[in-house]
């Protein structure tokens, strides 16, 4: 543990000076590790050494050879383990013009490791991170690496079988240049091409023209005909011949009247009456959202669909004023006051709820029961006030304790089903008479049919 504390900040201690090797340079890079090893290979923490071959091929990226060695002492003292790698590392550097040169790495190679008299060469992998900084001018730089190595040995020290092992490395060593130092990249904060030590206006904008000093050249202003002297040269003015001491607009036009004050000038308003305050389109004449004919500030029913006729409040005729537009009441004539389903017909005290079926000896809602029961749920949106029971019926087939109760799930489950829709559950009472009070003879299957229903009774208005 305390090799480990003493690695760390040996490392940190280096941070302050990283910096990053000389671009397009070869370099080799000697190093000395601390392995901190896997606990299933059966052996303590030890030292190994490394060394790199490597070349900075691109502003982010370096490429490296990487030889290492480590000799582990066995936990049991039988012996040591020793352990021999090549690899092939891709470094990626964030950015190489920061103080500190922070980069991420990956590599894959070979490790063969060595047990008593046995030698196996196996895959590995490697992760990590680090920084690197230079310490003297010469190009000489100082690293320090964290890594984690993936490697798969036959030879497991404990069980002598196949194993997977994965040990964290940490090193400190020495990034050294090969054939002198590369002469450093000019520096030009503009991007100018004009070196900061030259450049006379280091803060030029981009894409500007410069001169040798790179400072910006400001073409000479051209002078632009103005026929009628109203402050907009003739290549823009739509109107060339404007009278000396008119207002002008930007066009160059004269201003012209705009009597309803919705922003058009009446010589181009569609609409120039429009009232104050109401929306306009580019004609000045006012929105009408669905097109239906009648604007938005007159149309009380503002969403129209496409094609049907409105009356002159935007809406489509309710002759009967039941509150079911004529293009979908069934019942057209309606008298003033009677409450109407969703249909636009009379309420009857009990409806039979025609269509509600269930599966056979059970309360699951069946076949087109879910679309008969949203038109219900829609009535009953319409008439919140309604108190309304639901009777579930059976036929006389079985006993009458099963049928009572295969009633009561029945009316139960379109209560639930009402509730879902939206409509509220305190007006709602559902009840199972089982073969109680039947509209037609039990004695024939259509008769028992009719008999397997559910009813909607109105307690109160």
């Amino acid at each position: 543990m305390k090799n480990k504390i003493a690695i760390a900040a040996l490392g940190a201690m280096a941070a302050s000076s990283m910096a990053y090797a000389e671009q397009g340079q070869w370099y080799l890079s000697p190093a000395v590790n601390y392995v901190i090893a896997d606990e299933a290979r059966g052996t303590d923490d030890g030292a190994g050494i490394q060394f790199a071959i490597g070349q900075e091929v691109s502003k982010s990226f370096n490429i490296e050879i990487v030889a290492e060695g480590d000799k582990l002492s066995r936990t049991d003292g039988s012996g040591d383990h020793g352990q021999y790698g090549l690899s092939l590392d891709a470094l990626y550097f964030f950015n190489r013009d920061w103080s500190v040169a922070p980069y991420a790495l990956i590599g894959a190679g070979m490790l063969r490791s060595g047990l008593d008299n046995a030698r196996e060469t196996s895959p590995m992998g490697s992760v990590g991170a680090g920084i690197m900084g230079r310490l003297t001018e010469a190009g000489t730089a100082l690293r320090f690496e964290a890594r984690y190595r993936h490697d798969e040995d036959n030879r497991d020290p404990v069980n002598n079988t196949a194993k997977n092992y994965g040990d964290a490395i940490v090193s400190l060593g020495l990034v050294m240049p090969i054939g002198g130092v590369a002469a450093p990249a000019p520096m030009d904060d503009d991007g100018d091409g004009i070196n900061n030590a030259m450049d006379q206006c280091p803060d030029t904008p981009a894409g500007v023209q410069i001169d040798t000093n790179g400072c910006e050249v400001k073409p000479e202003p051209v002078a632009v005909a103005d026929s009628d002297n109203d402050g907009v040269d003739d290549s823009s003015d739509h109107c060339p011949n404007t009278p000396a001491g008119v207002t002008i607009d930007s066009m160059g036009c004269a201003v012209s009247v705009d009597q309803d004050g919705d922003g058009i000038n009446d010589a181009k308003d569609q609409c120039p009456n429009t009232p104050a305050g109401v929306k306009i389109d580019t004609m000045g004449c006012e929105i009408d959202s669905d097109r239906d004919g009648v604007a938005d500030s007159q149309d009380r029913c503002p969403a129209t669909l496409a094609g049907v006729s409105v009356d002159a409040k935007g809406c489509e005729p309710d002759t009967d004023a039941d509150g079911i537009v004529n293009r979908m009441d069934q019942c057209p004539d309606t008298v003033a006051g009677e409450k109407v389903d969703s249909k636009g017909c009379k309420l009857e005290e009990k409806i039979v709820l025609k269509g509600v079926t269930f599966a056979n000896g059970s309360a699951e809602l069946v076949g087109d029961s879910e679309r008969v029961l949203s038109d219900v749920a829609n009535t009953l949106l319409r008439h919140p006030e309604l108190v309304i029971e639901l009777a579930g019926y059976t036929d006389n087939s079985g006993s009458i304790g099963f049928n009572i109760r295969l009633s009561q799930r029945r009316a139960d489950a379109v209560r639930d089903f009402l509730i879902d829709q939206g409509v509220s559950g305190a007006n709602m009472k559902a009840k199972g008479y089982g073969p109680a009070n039947p509209v037609a003879t039990n004695s024939t299957r259509s008769g028992r049919a009719a008999n397997r229903r559910v009813e909607m009774h109105i307690l109160s208005h």
